[in-house]
Formats: C-alpha cells, sequence, structure tokens
C-alpha cells in the first residue's frame, strides 16, 4: 500500500530545512583516511576471537573480500552522465540487484579501502547506481530490486537498503572527504532525509518496511516493524552527523519493541521473529504466517538471522547496556542449546528454539559470532564460531552478512561518526538541525552507587509524566563470579513497575525485588548484567539511591 502523497527529495529537503554544505567547504583526499585494516577497540568488557593472530584474521577478511567481489560486484554500464555504474549482483551471473545489497557493498568497499586500491571508483558506481533507479514514492530512497537494468516487482523502497546506503556514503566521507565528484555529506544528508521522512513511523518512531506503507494502514503499518531493520548503531551515526535528536527516540523505542518480545513468558531464547505485530504502547506479538514473505514471518528466519549482529554492533561501538544485554539473552540460550559448538546452530527456530532447518549455513551462524563479542565468558564460543566461518563460501545473501560480520569480529568494523553517545563529535551535517516531530525527554543520568563487591547503576530514559522506562546494570566488582542474584531497592515515591525484561520481580508497596532469569544468574568477576523495565508514577520520578544485592549492601 502506498503513501497518499509524496514529496520530491529536494523539496522535502528544502521543506525540512536542512542546509546541504557546499563540495568547496570540504578537504579533498585522494587516499583513505582509515585504510584497511583498522583493528579497532571496542566496548569495554568486550571480546575478540583469539584462535588466530590479528595479522591472520586481517588476511582471512582480505581474502575473502577479494572472493565476494570476484564473485558479486559487477560493472553495470554507464549513467547518463556517462559515469561508469557497478552493482552486487544477486548471486554469481545474476541479472538482479537489490538495494539491501547495495547497500551492502557500500560499506563494504568504503571499509575496504586501503586493500582495494579501486575501492573509491567502486563505491562511487555503487552510488551512481542506486541513483539511477531511484524509488517512485520517494526519489531520496532506492527502488528495491532491479532485473536487467529495469525496475521490477514494485518502484518503491526497503528501509534496511537505503540505512545501509546512507552509511556508506557518511563511511566514504570519513575516507575520502566529500570536496570529489560525489558530495557524500550531501548525499548522506538527502538519504537520511528520506528515510525518516518516508520510512520513519511518525508516531511510533519505528522503522516502516518501506516507503510503501501507509503508516495507519493495515496489516502494514507504523507498528509492524522488521526485526532486522533495528539498527541502532546505524540509528546513532545519523544522529551524530546530522544534530537531529529525533534518532534518539527511533533508538529508545526500537529497544521498547526489542523488550517486549523478550520479555513474552516463555520467550527464554531471546530469540526476535522476522516481523512483528506491535499496539501503540509496544506490546508486540510474533507477525502471523504470510504476513509479507512466507510460513515463517513469526519466526526467527531469514530476515532476523541478522539481529545479533545489527543489535551487537551498537554494543560493541557504543557500549549500549541494552544492546548487551539483548544480545547477551539470545547468545546465553544458544551455548546452552548447542553445547557449546558452532556447527550445531540450526538454520532458523520457533521463538522457543525448536529448530526450522536442519543445516549449517553461515548465515545464522555469523552474526552471532558478533554477539558472542559482547560477553568475556563466550570466548570459547566465539572462536568456535569464527573458525567455522572464516573460509565458509556459499552464496550473496550468506556471503555478504558473513563478510560484515567477519569485519566486525576481527576489529575491522568502525562507525565514521566516531565518539560515543548521541551528541556529534565533529561539525553536523546539517547546520540546522531538524527537529523532531516531539521533543524526547531528557534521560537523567545514571546514579552509580559504589560498594567493595559490586556497583548498580540505574538510569531512567523515557519518562512521559505518568509512565516512565529504566534500565539497571548490575557489575560485580569481587574477585570470583556470583551464581545467582536477587537485587533489591525501595522506591521514594509511588512508582509501579508494570513491566520488567531480562529478570522477574516482584514489589510490595515501595519495595522492590528483581532475580536473575535464568540465562544470566551468573555474573563473572568483572562482569556485568542488566535488565530494564516499564513503570507508571504520579508526582515526582526520583532514581533510588540504595540497593541490596544478595542480602548486602551495593
Amino acid at each position: 500500500m502506498q503513501r497518499l502523497f509524496t514529496l520530491p527529495c529536494l523539496l522535502l529537503i528544502v521543506m525540512l530545512g536542512i542546509y546541504i554544505l557546499p563540495a568547496s567547504t570540504m578537504k579533498a583526499e585522494t587516499a583513505p583516511a582509515r585504510p584497511f585494516p583498522q583493528r579497532v577497540t571496542y566496548a569495554a568488557n568486550t571480546i575478540r576471537p583469539t584462535n588466530f593472530t590479528q595479522s591472520q584474521q586481517d588476511q582471512h577478511v582480505r581474502s575473502f573480500y577479494d572472493y565476494w567481489k570476484a564473485n558479486y560486484l559487477v560493472a553495470a554500464g554507464t549513467n547518463s552522465a556517462g559515469k561508469q555504474m557497478y552493482r552486487v549482483a544477486f548471486g554469481t551471473g545474476s541479472p538482479v540487484t537489490v538495494s539491501e545489497g547495495q547497500g551492502y557493498g557500500m560499506v563494504i568497499v568504503a571499509l575496504m579501502a586501503g586493500h582495494d586500491p579501486d575501492a573509491k571508483v567502486l563505491f562511487d558506481g555503487l552510488w551512481y547506481f542506486s541513483r539511477q533507479f531511484p524509488s517512485g514514492i520517494d526519489n531520496c530512497l532506492m527502488s528495491w530490486k532491479i532485473e536487467n537494468g529495469q525496475i521490477v516487482d514494485g518502484n518503491d523502497s526497503a528501509f534496511d537498503g537505503d540505512v545501509d546506503i546512507a552509511y556508506g556514503l557518511l563511511l566514504a566521507d570519513a575516507q575520502w572527504g566529500s570536496s570529489g565528484v560525489v558530495n557524500y555529506t550531501s548525499e548522506a544528508n538527502r538519504v537520511i532525509a528520506g528515510i525518516l521522512a518516508s520510512t520513519i513511523g511518525p508516531q511510533s518512531r519505528l522503522p516502516m518496511l518501506g516507503d510503501w506503507v501507509n503508516p495507519n494502514g493495515s496489516p502494514h503499518n507504523q507498528y509492524t516493524p522488521r526485526s532486522s531493520d533495528f539498527m541502532p548503531a546505524h540509528f546513532r551515526a545519523f544522529g551524530r552527523a546530522t544534530g537531529n535528536s529525533v534518532w534518539v527516540d527511533v533508538i529508545n523505542k526500537s529497544e521498547l519493541t526489542i523488550n517486549s518480545i523478550q520479555a513474552k513468558a516463555g520467550a527464554t531464547t531471546g530469540l526476535l521473529p522476522d516481523f512483528l505485530n506491535c499496539s501503540s504502547n509496544y506490546n508486540c506479538s510474533p507477525a502471523n504466517a504470510g504476513f509479507l514473505e512466507g510460513p515463517n514471518d513469526g519466526n526467527y528466519y531469514y530476515n532476523a538471522g541478522r539481529d545479533p549482529w545489527r543489535i551487537g554492533l551498537d554494543a560493541l561501538l557504543n557500549n549500549d547496556a541494552d544492546a548487551r544485554a539483548q544480545v547477551q539473552q539470545m547468545v546465553n540460550w544458544l551455548v546452552s542449546d548447542t553445547q557449546g559448538q558452532a556447527d550445531n546452530i540450526k538454520a532458523g527456530y520457533t521463538l522457543d528454539g525448536t529448530p526450522i532447518g536442519d543445516y549449517f549455513t553461515t548465515f545464522f551462524v555469523a552474526p552471532f559470532g558478533v554477539a558472542a563479542m559482547t560477553d568475556p565468558s563466550k570466548q570459547a564460543f566465539l572462536n568456535d564460531i569464527y573458525a567455522s566461518v572464516y573460509n565458509t563460501r556459499e552464496s550473496y545473501f550468506e556471503d555478504s552478512v558473513n563478510l560484515l560480520a567477519l569485519l566486525a569480529m576481527t576489529g575491522n568494523y568502525w562507525d565514521p561518526t566516531a565518539g560515543g553517545g548521541m551528541a556529534p563529535t565533529s561539525t553536523p551535517i546539517n547546520a540546522t538541525p531538524v527537529p523532531p516531530t516531539s521533543t524526547p525527554p531528557v534521560p537523567t543520568p545514571p546514579t552509580p552507587v559504589p560498594g567493595d563487591g559490586c556497583q548498580v547503576d540505574y538510569t531512567i530514559g523515557d519518562d512521559w509524566s505518568t509512565g516512565f522506562t529504566a534500565q539497571v546494570t548490575i557489575t560485580n566488582n569481587g574477585s570470583t563470579a556470583m551464581d545467582g542474584w536477587t537485587l533489591t531497592w525501595e522506591f521514594s515515591g509511588n512508582q509501579q513497575i508494570t513491566q520488567m525484561w531480562n529478570a522477574s520481580s516482584s514489589q510490595s508497596g515501595t519495595q522492590v525485588s528483581a532475580t536473575n532469569a535464568g540465562w544470566n544468574a551468573t555474573i563473572p568477576a568483572g562482569g556485568s548484567v542488566s535488565f530494564g523495565f516499564h513503570g507508571t508514577y504520579s508526582g515526582t520520578n526520583k532514581a533510588p539511591t540504595e540497593f541490596t544485592l544478595n542480602g548486602s549492601g551495593c
């Protein structure tokens, strides 16, 4: 279903008050500023594979990229200006290209600059191809499927392709600057504006499936997202690059949605379905079979298989506690289910952990390697995943996701906007930030509680005068692991917990207890666990200042 009206991309940018920096203001760079390999240091308490040296891992990525490039990156003629175009083929020799693949390609090629001397030429050609086939609904975005040089199966967009294309443009600006033929900052700004205007729910602030979705339509609308479209690390980069705080709201609402599914009774796996069906209060359920693509639309299948990688990146790059807790729930279940053996990971699961496909594919394995990096206790599992995927070749979709996961696992995936947090760290693309539809609340700063053996950080996120969300992180500062935990505190007012995830709660008056779930009972020495909850209140909503962990002050 299409929107009732559309705006040309340039008119939209003018109406939103976005100022495009002219190319003359950008510094030209003829060589990549961040050549491969980068060997990035990720967030504290994260790990990397240890069964190969860094030099060996870098060479694994080079070899995989050379193979990927030879099989899937193909010349696609010239555009009307005589510029050479390139596309990512939907399989070796395939005449089909989808925007998803074009986005993968732009991110991969930008990250591999320095190894590939033709990276800038290839990147520009990939961008030219995406512009050759704009969506007929919002021409800031790319039409989702091209075959034999023609748009097929509907002239409209797919969310994930455009988000990766925009991220790729930010990477390109970080590599080469924007004073060349392509002003990467201008084009990134243009695509991000289209994503926000046409594919982010105006009330839900959730990703929509594409610009064809009517926000208030049925059955597809602004409350029916695809779980693999939750890309918080990308959204955080967009917020830093543009100075637009609306992306904070997009992240918060995405996290609420993920937590809603993971908190469902019996959903101990933490797995997310391909597609979700949510209400306006972010109470979400798996989509029904046949919702969009097939009988597994409500299962963890060939869309959701990307979730551990997409969400895990936010923990690695931005030290986000929510993202860490979300992927750790999945990984903890998976280690138990597979006895810590990567070869036992199956091709898709129902949300209770029942396997769907009884075969191995890197698509369902490599993303879990990124997730495993968030938990130091999963070193052996991470090593086994890496060993099983670094030299495995399959087809376009599997290989593209595998290569992107390998870039992360080897420390060669980075954020072009740099730094943590949502505040821009350099001159933003938008000289005048675009105001959000509604001003998101300013989070209450964490309240650290020092102690000899533990620390509790209690952070209030969203607060809308009658309700709120909170995130609680427990850190074990002791020298031995903690097996099983119950955290208690007292509210200062009449706050009432309505839903808790990653822990079970009980409340009597102002007294609250939160007890570990089965999968996060152990807190290793120096490690931490997080849980969160929704609550209601009237009057004031002060953060607690005193906590008791297993009967002792913390």
